[in-house]
């Protein structure tokens, strides 16, 4: 019997850990090859994974997986994967746009500078933009195929202040959180265009999620013990892409679309 998205081509960025490589192998587990994108080849000798790493995973699944160095800011660097993809498999029919800066660097608002937006926008923002006008057009040409968004639930934080609100230690600049907003906002405002050619767009928000990341270097004061793994958003992304037309133009969340559907976790974590 073949599996869900058996035949299916993956383009998953920022897969080389964390969230996008829990979403790699569990589209493998549903029968997609992968293109494993990231900055992390084993060259760079990052001890939490690598592009190289990840795809050994897939390919013990039984998948084919391409390994891809990947600066999803770097508009040649998108058109060479793109490239290598149709050349490799000949088609694409998903495409995960994960990889995104994170943190809160750059400062507070009042002593920041526009610089730091810039920085979180192009790899937050116009780099999905741009791999995902990419390959939207790739898919159109072989029938459709479906483009998630990894978001997040900082684009709706911090709540409107409180009267007598003071400031906290170490003021967290809204960089990340504004792009992911926009993100949404993207979504939603394309959809409909995007349905005319047969391809679906949607954004998915994690939730908090422990990773290899914080495995090797907790954050002071964050409370994982009831955090998601990535395997909860790689169910929901698994799920989604099997009739991502369904759910085309929506901001989901991973924790929802895994209760609501009564999908399975094997309780896979990452490691180190």
């Amino acid at each position: 019997m073949a599996l869900p998205l058996e035949g299916k081509v993956a383009i998953v960025t920022g897969s080389s850990r964390g969230i996008g490589k829990g979403i790699a192998l569990c589209l493998a587990e549903e029968g997609a090859d992968i293109v494993v994108c990231a900055r992390s080849d084993a060259a760079a000798g990052n001890p939490l994974g690598s592009i190289e790493k990840t795809c050994t995973e897939v390919r013990a699944l039984g998948r084919r997986a391409l390994p891809v160095k990947l600066d999803v800011t770097d508009d040649a660097d998108v058109r060479r994967m793109v490239d290598a993809t149709e050349q490799a498999f000949g088609h694409i029919d998903i495409l995960v746009n994960n990889a995104a800066r994170m943190g809160s660097g750059g400062g507070d608002f009042w002593t920041g500078t526009p610089d730091t937006l810039d920085d979180y926008y192009r790899t937050n923002l116009r780099a999905p933009y741009a791999i995902a006008q990419a390959v939207a057009r790739r898919m159109a040409a072989h029938g459709g195929g479906t483009i998630i968004n990894i978001s997040s639930g900082g684009a709706n934080l911090p709540p409107p202040p409180s009267p007598g609100w003071i400031a906290p230690a170490g003021a967290i600049f809204v960089g990340y959180g504004m792009t992911k907003a926009a993100m949404n906002r993207w979504v939603a405002g394309v959809a409909g265009e995007l349905l005319q050619h047969n391809v679906a767009i949607l954004a998915l928000d994690p939730g908090l999620t422990v990773t290899e990341r914080n495995i090797a270097a907790p954050r002071p004061g964050a409370d994982y013990s009831t955090a998601e793994t990535p395997e909860t958003t790689g169910r929901a992304v698994a799920f989604l892409c099997r009739n991502g037309l369904a759910y085309t133009g929506q901001v989901l969340v991973s924790r929802d679309v895994v209760d609501q559907n009564g999908l399975v976790l094997t309780g896979r974590m990452p490691t180190l």
